[in-house]
């Protein structure tokens, strides 16, 4: 039998718990997403076609979610530096990562792959595909992408070209050129865009593809000479640089993407709010000329339309790569 005393204790011990229960049960909750600053990565170098997308993007994603959005650039290993501390970051929305395609796509195909699974991070959406072009420097003896081909086969041995390192979009790339054309090349890979083009103008390499935005004022200044673009059709910036179709390369094209993800296991709500806010920035047409300004073109996409994309092109990478014997 309990005592009055007692018993009276026990109820205000109870509604003391109840009380504070209440107190603490709206921190406890779901705060409204976003509510603090949010950090994207940026796996490569500040000033490449990536990084520029992505800060566009953010700069108009801080005022549509009402909180900062703060770039964070992490260059190395191609991206996967980027890509390791995105991995391991808590699924709250609150740090992303702006990775390409060649992440995304082929580094999962190679020998030396990652030690987590690239296909867990979670896809936000897409940001923007990179039209790309071949440049040679200025003094090579070679005006056209045959002309290059024919002459690093006269020279074997001799003839290199850069990408941001093994597994980038810059690098298989040029392994498929070379498959698909017998063209002796080397590959030197950079820590960064920026230093494989400064080697190209100085000749100490003698080749590398790069974002077309990037290209342009080295190409008006004459110290590199373009010789194919990637995609399908010719770019506004280099009306009369023809195509890989157009040069005699029906094999593939290159079209790098950059597109925006976050730590696996990431709730999909907050992924649908961070993809919807992307769509808004892109639907802008502001937003939009911006970006094409800078020779790139604006896509978004939902999160699910990512992460297919993703999966279908690691698919088909898987034998593309084996065929190019990087394994």
């Amino acid at each position: 039998m309990t005592s009055a005393p007692h018993a009276g204790l026990r109820r205000g011990l109870q509604l003391l718990l109840a009380v504070v229960g209440l107190a603490w049960r709206p921190a406890l909750a779901d705060e409204p997403f976003p509510s603090k600053p949010i950090t994207v990565i940026v796996s490569l170098q500040a000033g490449s076609a990536s990084d520029i997308a992505t800060r566009v993007v953010a700069g108009e994603l801080s005022k549509r979610l009402g909180v900062k959005v703060i770039v964070e650039n992490l260059p190395g290993a191609g991206g996967v530096l980027g890509a390791s501390r995105l991995h391991g970051a808590k699924p709250d929305g609150y740090t992303l990562a702006a990775l390409n395609n060649g992440l995304i796509t082929f580094v999962p195909n190679l020998p030396d792959r990652p030690s987590f699974d690239i296909g867990t991070l979670a896809a936000v959406s897409m940001i923007a595909e990179l039209p790309s072009v071949l440049v040679v420097p200025a003094a090579l003896p070679a005006s056209t992408l045959r002309e290059f081909v024919d002459y690093s086969r006269q020279h074997p041995g001799k003839l290199s070209y850069g990408s941001v390192g093994m597994g980038s979009p810059q690098h298989i790339a040029m392994e498929m050129l070379k498959s698909a054309t017998g063209a002796d090349l080397l590959h030197v890979p950079y820590r960064g865009g920026p230093q494989a083009v400064a080697d190209v103008v100085s000749g100490q390499i003698q080749g590398t593809w790069i974002a077309v935005s990037v290209a342009v004022p080295f190409i008006k200044t004459g110290q590199l000479r373009p010789l194919a673009v990637g995609g399908g059709t010719r770019s506004p910036q280099l009306p009369d640089t023809p195509t890989l179709k157009e040069a005699g390369v029906r094999e593939f094209e290159y079209v790098p993407w950059v597109g925006l993800y976050a730590p696996p296991n990431t709730p999909a709500p907050v992924l649908r709010v961070l993809s919807e806010a992307v769509q808004g920035v892109l639907d802008q047409k502001a937003s939009r000329d911006q970006i094409a300004g800078y020779g790139l073109r604006a896509r978004a996409s939902s999160p699910a339309e990512l992460q297919q994309v993703g999966q279908t092109e690691r698919g088909e990478m898987a034998a593309v790569i084996e065929g190019l014997r990087l394994r």
